[in-house]
């Protein structure tokens, strides 16, 4: 009797104890992934923060931390100089805004551009529309060192079906310098990486469905109102994603700035050419260590990414919801 009151108390502890070690080993694979993905995520995120978190150190470190041996991350002497010196030799605000004005103008009338031509093939058919679309691709494929030369000759003497040359004495209008070879290039989808956005805003068209357009039509809408009132306005996601792409590529752009406007000085052009202006400013002191001129490099090259990281900031939730929806993931 006792014996098997007994094992009558242990049939419900261990009735009680399989489904919990089974809850356990369904649930350990995942916990110990979700373990793996942190760390995998904390690496890395400190791979890519490393080098803006280094440089935000050194910006506000004055010159004798420098050869302080106790400093590694937080200054000792906190000060605002190197940055206030690198700004005076760059001058930065007035090369900031127009960099910012140049790489507005640009964006917007290459993404505009750009929305209009892919509307064209994502809702139009016509002969050669395959073909006229695999040439728009092949503009990312081809190296722009191959037809650079050309593209730099037709800026130089700029004519439309010999027009223009005949009001000018047989010769085209020099587009080279300031602002307008980067109109021109936009106007004619064929800015830096337009064939790209051209493909995305494509495919976001082309998932858009047709019953609005058809309603639209009904309602008396022509092609114009349609892409301006209803296309526009279902792909603002997507249009995002491609102006902050054109504006991040076009303030980075030094290639084509210094071989068709050397002279605009845009933030990418003072930068890049930074060493040298740190030197020359430099020059009249009695003695300047390496590691100073590293220093102000170092906060250079930060107040050069600091307006697009504040840019991408503001954009931050609409780029991740327009790449979703733009047919780049997934």
């Amino acid at each position: 009797m006792i014996a098997e009151r007994g094992e009558d108390c242990m049939k419900p502890s261990l009735s009680i104890k399989l489904p919990e070690r089974d809850t356990l080993k369904r649930k350990l694979p995942l916990f110990l992934w979700s373990v793996f993905r942190l760390i995998l995520l904390i690496g890395i995120s400190y791979v890519i923060l490393y080098p803006v978190i280094a440089k935000l150190a050194l910006a506000f470190m004055d010159r004798a931390d420098l050869n302080d041996v106790t400093v590694k991350w937080l200054p000792r002497h906190f000060t605002l100089d190197n940055i206030k010196t690198v700004s005076k030799i760059v001058d930065y605000i007035p090369a900031l805004f127009r960099t910012v004005g140049v790489c507005l103008v640009i964006s917007l009338i290459e993404v505009f551009v750009c929305a209009l031509s892919a509307y064209g093939f994502a809702r139009f058919r016509f002969k050669g529309r395959g073909l006229l679309f695999a040439l728009v691709i092949g503009t990312l494929v081809v190296p722009p060192q191959t037809y650079i030369v050309q593209l730099y000759s037709r800026l130089q003497s700029f004519d439309i079906f010999g027009i223009i040359g005949l009001f000018n004495g047989g010769e085209g209008i020099n587009l080279l310098g300031g602002v307008v070879p980067f109109i021109v290039l936009g106007v004619t989808g064929m800015g830096i990486r337009c064939g790209l956005y051209i493909f995305i805003m494509r495919q976001t068209f082309r998932a858009l469905p047709k019953e609005i357009e058809e309603a639209a039509k009904v309602d008396g809408a022509r092609t114009w109102r349609t892409f301006w009132q209803i296309m526009l306005p279902n792909a603002v996601p997507t249009i995002v994603v491609c102006f902050v792409l054109a504006f991040v590529w076009q303030w980075n752009d030094t290639f084509y700035t210094g071989l068709f406007s050397p002279s605009l000085n845009t933030l990418a052009q003072i930068f890049s050419r930074l060493n040298v202006l740190i030197t020359n400013y430099l020059g009249s002191w009695s003695y300047v260590s390496d590691s100073y001129t590293r220093l102000l490099c170092s906060v250079g090259s930060l107040l050069a990414i600091a307006p697009i990281m504040v840019f991408y900031a503001f954009c931050q939730k609409a780029f991740v919801q327009g790449t979703e929806r733009s047919g780049l993931v997934g």
